[in-house]
């Protein structure tokens, strides 16, 4: 190890808060400045309140945190990342354009209900040109990799994370951006946003990552009898991903993966109109509250990971439908004999569950 190479040199700074606002502008334009959402960001998670008592905490002259950024004087435009500090610097970025109103202050109540246009004149210049945040720019051009490093650093256990962003910062990779960016598509999609479940609110805390890496996980490689939680699949998946030597190939093998599941699950809801295939709608059941269910997302998953180590094309119009059948009849009978309710994830019960369905579609595929 060259020690030399992670030696972190940085630059104290402070800004105005009308420099901080152009910046953001100008990065918004892609030209240059602060960039608010680097890959590796958490979701924004302020409430108006949480952004009204900054704001407050910034008239009254409190010291406001450090915020660190990365500068990498290689890039053109200069682009300087936010590493510590985004929630601080979008709140203010959302007040100065007007896009919330003050709420909850109690010292200065006064403005409650107010936006930044509201206040009054000499308050209004105070915050944009005489207020000031505090930052440190840590130079990263002669090492890539420090930024991550330094974001992880920030992250692991300082933060009320989910359990999924805490995986996120400490398993971050190329995979794990990428990871993300599809996910990003899936949730702007009108169909994968409801086979998968991403709701604005587990896509904000990531809750709906953390399912489709279970998924990936069991697709690669099985159920496993020493996990005795769901969890367990994400967290080993990330790092196995995180620690895959060839980036790129693990990328292009998980985009295959997900053309096969998706395929398939494009063709139960064109054919049968299933919207939420981790659910009891998989097996005719109705599920008005649980539209994606942990356990039957690692049985169908495990199901498609036998079949697709047996080279069986799960979406070829012979094989699709007893496939369909054999995942459709095994679920409902264990339904009805209340042996799998949907919330079970005993890998015991998982594999009794898995073998049945699997010796439902031998026997279904004999018969044809």
């Amino acid at each position: 190890m060259n020690f030399k190479d992670w030696k972190v040199d940085s630059t104290p700074d402070t800004k105005a808060l009308k420099t901080v606002c152009d910046e953001i502008d100008s990065a918004l334009k892609d030209e240059g400045g602060i960039n608010l959402d680097p890959e590796y960001q958490r979701e924004y998670k302020f409430t108006q309140q949480d952004e009204s008592l900054l704001i407050e905490s910034i008239i009254m002259n409190i010291p406001i945190p450090i915020i660190y950024l990365s500068s990498d004087t290689r890039k053109i435009p200069y682009v300087a990342n936010v590493i510590d500090g985004q929630h601080r610097l979008r709140a203010v970025y959302r007040f100065l354009k007007n896009q919330f109103a003050l709420k909850g202050l109690e010292i200065y109540n006064e403005l409650n209900d107010k936006k930044f246009k509201d206040l009054p004149i000499e308050m209004k210049n105070k915050l944009l040109y005489q207020s000031k945040l505090t930052f440190e720019n840590i130079h990263v051009q002669d090492n890539p990799d420090l930024e991550i490093e330094i974001f992880k650093r920030y992250n692991k256990g300082t933060h009320p994370l989910s359990r999924q962003e805490l995986r996120h910062t400490i398993y971050i990779s190329r995979f794990n951006l990428w990871l993300n960016s599809k996910i990003k598509l899936f949730f702007n999609d009108e169909y994968y946003r409801e086979f998968y479940n991403i709701s604005k609110k587990r896509y904000a805390d990531k809750s709906a990552h953390e399912s489709i890496c279970i998924m990936i996980s069991i697709l690669y490689f099985g159920l496993n009898k020493n996990y005795s939680t769901s969890p367990e699949y994400a967290d080993a998946f990330m790092d196995f991903a995180s620690k895959y030597e060839n980036q790129g190939e693990l990328i292009e093998k998980t985009e295959k993966l997900f053309d096969k599941i998706n395929g398939f699950l494009m063709r139960l809801y064109d054919k049968y109109n299933i919207k939420y295939p981790y659910s009891k709608e998989i097996y005719g059941v109705e599920s008005k509250n649980y539209k994606l269910q942990i356990p039957i997302l690692m049985i169908i998953s495990a199901f498609i990971h036998y079949l697709l180590e047996n080279e069986i094309d799960i979406i070829k119009d012979s094989e699709f439908e007893l496939i369909f059948k054999s995942i459709k009849n095994t679920l409902a009978n264990s339904y009805l004999e209340n042996d799998f309710k949907g919330s079970n994830t005993r890998p015991s019960a998982l594999k009794e569950t898995l073998d049945e369905m699997v010796r439902n579609f031998l026997e279904i595929k004999e018969k044809v």
